[in-house]
């Protein structure tokens, strides 16, 4: 269920113990010339965002640790420099996410949508599973070729960590999809 809470109150309410904010939809901000979500440098730690919405949020050099982001909506969101270490980033939605630079150690992606997504600089263990890479950017990512185009990812226009590009679309284990 979809509630609304401004991100002074989530802060405040994160601060006095509370860590289950799944569903939330949080009020974008008004007069930085589009509204967003200020969430800068904020330590949120083994918080539940399942199925919430932080489109558009700047959560650059935030602390996510432990945080479960399964379902949610980070559209356009800015995570650079975020450490977002053991996370669940089960059917997480990064369409065109900015997560350059970030920790991503120990954190799964699984069944995500990572169109547009920029990886640069992001350190990862592995590349997860049934993810959709069409049009990302992991150059520079401390992650193995073979990490991101394996386990049923669909790779397509997708740049790879030594700035190649895999034009694609290959689907799992390296085999085309068939046009």
């Amino acid at each position: 269920m979809a509630w609304e809470i401004t991100t002074e109150e989530l802060l405040k309410k994160y601060t006095s113990g509370k860590r289950n904010f799944a569903g939330a939809v949080v009020i974008r901000e008004r007069g930085y010339g589009r509204n967003y979500i200020d969430l800068e440098g904020a330590v949120l730690r083994d918080i539940n965002l399942r199925g919430a919405d932080f489109s558009f949020a700047d959560l650059s050099g935030a602390d996510l640790s432990g945080a479960d982001l399964f379902g949610a909506s980070l559209i356009e969101a800015r995570l650079d420099c975020a450490i977002i270490r053991d996370a669940n980033l089960e059917c997480v939605n990064l369409f065109r996410c900015y997560l350059i630079g970030a920790d991503l150690v120990g954190s799964h992606l699984y069944h995500a949508n990572a169109i547009g997504a920029i990886f640069r600089e992001a350190r990862f263990l592995y590349g997860g599973e049934h993810n959709v890479f069409i049009r990302a950017d992991f150059r520079g990512a401390f992650i193995a070729h073979d990490a991101i185009c394996r386990a049923m990812n669909v790779i397509w226009d997708t740049t790879m960590p030594d700035g190649t590009i895999q034009s694609g679309p290959y689907f799992g284990e390296w085999k085309s999809i068939s046009k």
